[in-house]
């Protein structure tokens, strides 16, 4: 503090202590200050006494911001976590945990609501976390990983508050980029079940197939094409389990409803496709 002399400083802010933290003063006066300023005014001085108090306020707001700093996360910084998500092995349970660690910290990233409002341009930093969650994190996680990042994918869609008011996801770039993606991996779901039945009919007389086919309408999911894989966190993703299907195909109906005409075209064309390349309706 450069106005006040360093001795009167040190008086005044004694006072200001005894002022500040007197319970007796507290029960008298509680956050009203115009008192305690009259006080220091009338020992001090006015202009000493208000150029102390301003210099507390402005160490009060500095030490508050230092306490909530909020971080300002940008693609690149996602990207350099991608990057260790898939350098990190995870064939060892500190492997495995340091990846559900990223995971879990990407999807906090897309769905903090002061982070989003602290940069402009969230929508980018979104944008890459979710272009990589549905693409090579995807390609490269284990089961419970797919797990771990579908479930943040359903609350981005579905719940995520932001700082605008409104629920789910508000840009139009970002709702491209999850048609896109999940359009991707249905593509390799339902290829690896077609290829999955081409190759059970050379092996299965025609009635044991159609029992197959009656099973998986059932509830047992497309998995029935493939039951003897183990249930193990290495064991192949596609064809993705009917739990799995069924959130991918929810999140590409409910952007045929998007608020911007691009993306509902986007959405409305990716079913077309699908269902005219498997020759029935998606349900």
């Amino acid at each position: 503090m450069k106005k006040i002399n360093k001795v009167k400083y040190f008086f005044i802010f004694l006072i200001y202590l005894w002022l500040r933290f007197d319970p007796i003063l507290y029960l008298a006066f509680r956050k009203n200050w115009n008192p305690r300023y009259e006080f220091l005014a009338a020992i001090f001085g006015e202009k000493d006494a208000e150029e102390f108090l301003k210099h507390r306020v402005r160490l009060v707001i500095e030490r508050n911001k230092k306490q909530k700093q909020i971080p300002f996360i940008t693609p690149s910084i996602v990207d350099k976590k991608i990057n260790i998500f898939l350098k990190t092995k995870p064939d060892t349970k500190t492997g495995r945990q340091k990846r559900r660690k990223i995971i879990k910290k990407l999807i906090f990233w897309s769905l903090n609501p002061d982070i989003n409002k602290e940069n402009i341009e969230s929508y980018k930093t979104r944008f890459a976390v979710i272009d990589a969650f549905l693409g090579v994190v995807f390609q490269n996680a284990i089961i419970s990983e797919i797990k771990q990042i579908l479930d943040g994918l359903k609350k981005i869609v579905f719940s995520r508050v932001t700082y605008l008011g409104p629920k789910g996801e508000p840009s139009p770039i970002v709702h491209d980029v999850i048609i896109s993606g999940i359009g991707k991996i249905l593509k390799f779901h339902f290829n690896e079940i077609v290829r999955l039945r081409d190759e059970k009919l050379d092996k299965l007389t025609k009635i044991k197939l159609i029992k197959e086919i009656q099973d998986s309408k059932e509830g047992k999911g497309a998995l029935a094409f493939s039951a003897d894989l183990k249930d193990n966190e290495f064991k192949p993703k596609y064809p993705l389990d009917k739990e799995t299907e069924n959130l991918l195909i929810k999140i590409i109906k409910h952007y045929k409803f998007s608020a911007w005409p691009d993306s509902r075209k986007k959405a409305e064309n990716l079913i077309k496709s699908m269902e005219k390349s498997l020759g029935f309706t998606i349900e």
